[in-house]
């Protein structure tokens, strides 16, 4: 552990959340990595919190190296929502606190609280409405704070129907290269960052998604206003996206999202990582503003 893991579990802490999703830009970022960094830290600080993720988020093993992808690491006291098949390994380390209403194929979901401290794979449920149960079930049952693991193409469970805070994990594995990474980080960021209407701005408000397609079938005019419920509800191309920016149309929420911090990974699967403060310094010019974290190299910056 590093200063850096102290730090961005501090601000986790600090933030006021009560849901945090760790959202992956792409695989192989260090998503997990950074919400078990968290999970520890904050057991050492007594702080009460469940666990859960969007799914079984990868496979167990990486495609490309053969390395074990992270597991959570749990501890005594801890809450966590997943599959009841997930406890099957190590069922004496846990205690059943209550079985949800709603399952997936790998069987109901149980919320267990962790007696001795322990690794698993956590498959929680795949829908942002079962999230939010399960969320709320944690905190009926005691977490101050519910972590969330999932990945930026799922990313409904990070809505603010289902979280107040993001943690978004960046890393070379989100791009061909270092400055493709970057691209990816400032294209998901300004969705991050997207807000409510200006006042009298002419809007048009979509009730589901807004795709390339809706786009394309219905060019805006300039000066509009695309206005969606959240970031998690916008899913159009860099390159649609760069081309209404340039027409003059914006883009608005109802509910904005709190992003609350952002962690780089250096490395990618099958390839020779970036240094890591070449990485970190990069990143953190690409995305001024933006508290950032490399928990590896131990490097942090909060404005």
């Amino acid at each position: 552990m590093t200063a850096a893991d102290e730090a961005l579990a501090e601000r986790i802490a600090d933030s006021g959340s009560r849901r945090v999703a760790f959202l992956g830009l792409a695989k192989n970022v260090g998503k997990t990595t950074a919400l078990v960094s968290v999970l520890s830290r904050l057991h050492g600080k007594g702080f009460r919190v469940g666990a859960t993720s969007a799914g079984r988020d990868g496979e167990e093993f990486d495609a490309i190296t053969g390395d074990r992808k992270p597991r959570f690491r749990l501890w005594p006291g801890q809450l966590v929502a997943s599959a009841e098949s997930s406890f099957a390994r190590d069922d004496d380390s846990f205690e059943l606190v209550r079985v949800l209403p709603f399952g997936t194929r790998f069987g109901p979901i149980q919320i267990r609280r962790v007696s001795s401290s322990c690794e698993i794979e956590v498959m929680g449920p795949t829908t942002s409405s079962q999230l939010s149960g399960a969320a709320f079930a944690l905190e009926q049952i005691g977490s101050r704070l519910v972590l969330i693991d999932g990945a930026f193409g799922r990313r409904a469970f990070a809505s603010a129907r289902v979280c107040d805070g993001i943690v978004l994990s960046v890393g070379l594995a989100a791009g061909t290269s270092v400055e493709s990474a970057l691209s990816a980080a400032r294209s998901a960021i300004a969705l991050l960052d997207l807000k409510e209407p200006l006042p009298g701005a002419r809007t048009r408000r979509f009730e589901g998604a807004v795709t390339d397609r809706d786009v394309a079938a219905n060019p805006p005019a300039a000066g509009e206003t695309l206005f969606a419920e959240d970031f998690a509800s916008i899913f159009l191309s860099p390159e649609v996206r760069r081309g209404l920016e340039r027409s003059g149309v914006a883009l608005a929420v109802s509910r904005p999202a709190r992003l609350i911090a952002v962690t780089a990974n250096p490395t990618a699967p099958g390839r020779d990582p970036a240094p890591a403060h070449e990485f970190f310094d990069a990143l953190a010019g690409a995305l001024p503003g933006v508290a950032l974290f490399d928990l590896k190299a131990g490097l942090h910056r909060v404005p």
